[in-house]
């Protein structure tokens, strides 16, 4: 990860990304309660100008936590900062965690074109589907060939894990994400595995 003096962050590829997507089965029961600590928070996490080069992975958010998610909202361009065209908005393919649930299935397919794998959703697949608005699933509020914008409506609280990743899936053009933003409310994080945690009865979060 780069971040440029214009406040640019290009998230570029690097070593083959090993990291296991399938829900493993420990991951299926709830950790002890003693391993657990509340941490009552609303938490608003936002980024801005991300350049994705060409098959690269973003792990915008991954915790160990229990709590509610908000909405998770993103706007994708074709038009890169530098004023140039980039791969189009169709090309984002989105992972989104909570528990054991992911739109899309947590199998990883393989694409020969851009030679990488593939988890989730791509905003070119819920153009297809033309998703209705609702809670709990994808859908674009924007739906345009070179800027498309996606939304996502918690429905059910989570108790483990929640994890949201972001992949450009062309093979040869950087991806442009305009902003990033994901709001959710935590209640409880295990030791360790939050990196932050708030005073007890801290509601305002960060």
């Amino acid at each position: 990860m780069e971040i440029t003096a214009d406040g640019i962050t290009n998230i570029s590829t690097g070593a083959d990304d090993d990291d296991e997507i399938m829900l493993l089965p420990s991951e299926m029961f709830i950790q002890p309660r003693d391993q657990a600590v509340q941490d009552n928070r609303n938490i608003t996490e936002r980024q801005k100008t991300l350049v994705l080069t060409p098959g690269a992975r973003l792990r915008v958010l991954d915790q160990l936590e229990a709590g509610n998610l908000d909405y998770c909202l993103m706007k994708v361009t074709r038009l890169l900062p530098d004023g140039s065209d980039g791969a189009l908005p169709e090309n984002l393919a989105v992972f989104l965690q909570l528990d054991g649930f992911a739109q899309g299935g947590f199998e990883s397919v393989y694409d020969p074109v851009s030679k990488t794998s593939q988890t989730g959703l791509t905003l070119g697949t819920m153009s297809e589907l033309q998703l209705p608005e609702q809670t709990g699933m994808w859908y674009l509020t924007v739906d345009q060939a070179h800027t498309k914008v996606a939304l996502f409506r918690g429905r059910h609280a989570y108790n483990r894990r929640i994890r949201l990743e972001l992949q450009n899936t062309h093979a040869s053009l950087n991806l442009h994400i305009d902003f990033i933003e994901i709001a959710r409310r935590r209640v409880s994080a295990l030791d360790g595995g939050s990196n932050a945690r708030g005073g007890r009865n801290d509601h305002y979060g960060f």
